[in-house]
């Protein structure tokens, strides 16, 4: 895209200006048929899941071939709950966690990450975060404004005590912790209940409802996205994270 920058003697000297790209969009489908959590991903049901691709350069957009991490999620919906499974490429797969934590900061090492902004506006006011890593350990916060509230750089961060009573389960390909092997990655498989999202104006949604969210598969406090952030803030930025829509 060409801009008018300035004009000299009449005539207007221009100069390439790099436009953002758009942020995604998604249909979400109903649920078609019965889906067990076990972290496989192989009933038909998400066969017909909303798909979002290859995740992109968080950053830039652009391919994340260059990424030690590599990712993509499958979306859909039922009058209960929200399902997302995430299938992530990554050759040295870390926890590391006590499996007792409360709510352990997952972003440090391995894991993938659910933005959600049920009011669909970007605005970052009343939106939530979860995380769950290879351990199957989860992470999840209510925020009432963009990172805010937050205790100070070891957290807490939002309201920890916020919990999104989600079931999910994971399923490793490789060996979690052990460097001495390369893996391939990890599959998460996800049910979140539509009644732990308080802050929303309507649950569940209806058919039409639009909502924001974005996805991320994250390793040592970064990663790759199904929406590029492209620097306009961190991984909280609402107004960069996709659009989803909820079919019939």
């Amino acid at each position: 895209t060409w801009v008018k920058l300035s004009v000299t003697g009449g005539k207007p000297s221009l100069a390439p200006r790099l436009v953002a790209p758009p942020v995604p969009e998604l249909t979400i489908p109903r649920r078609a048929g019965q889906i067990v959590i076990d972290g496989k991903l192989d009933e038909t049901a998400w066969a017909k899941a909303a798909d979002t691709g290859p995740f992109v350069d968080v950053s830039t957009g652009g391919s994340a071939a260059a990424s030690p991490v590599q990712g993509r999620a499958r979306i859909l919906y039922d009058d209960s709950f929200l399902y997302v499974g995430f299938e992530v490429d990554d050759a040295t797969l870390t926890g590391g966690f006590a499996t007792t934590a409360s709510d352990p900061h997952l972003w440090e090492r391995d894991t993938v990450e659910i933005m959600i902004d049920p009011d669909g506006d970007g605005d970052n006011r009343d939106y939530y975060e979860i995380q769950v890593n290879p351990q199957n350990l989860v992470f999840d916060s209510q925020f009432d404004s963009y990172n805010l509230p937050r205790g100070g750089p070891a957290g807490p961060f939002g309201h920890q005590d916020w919990s999104a009573k989600l079931t999910s389960a994971v399923t490793l390909r490789g060996t979690i912790d052990d460097p001495s092997d390369r893996d391939k990655g990890y599959v998460v498989e996800i049910k979140l209940p539509f009644a732990s999202l308080t802050k929303a104006r309507r649950t569940p949604p209806n058919p039409g409802d639009r909502w924001r969210m974005n996805l991320y598969a994250m390793q040592n406090n970064g990663g790759v996205a199904w929406s590029p952030i492209l620097r306009k803030g961190n991984f909280h930025t609402a107004s960069r994270f996709g659009r989803v829509r909820f079919g019939r």
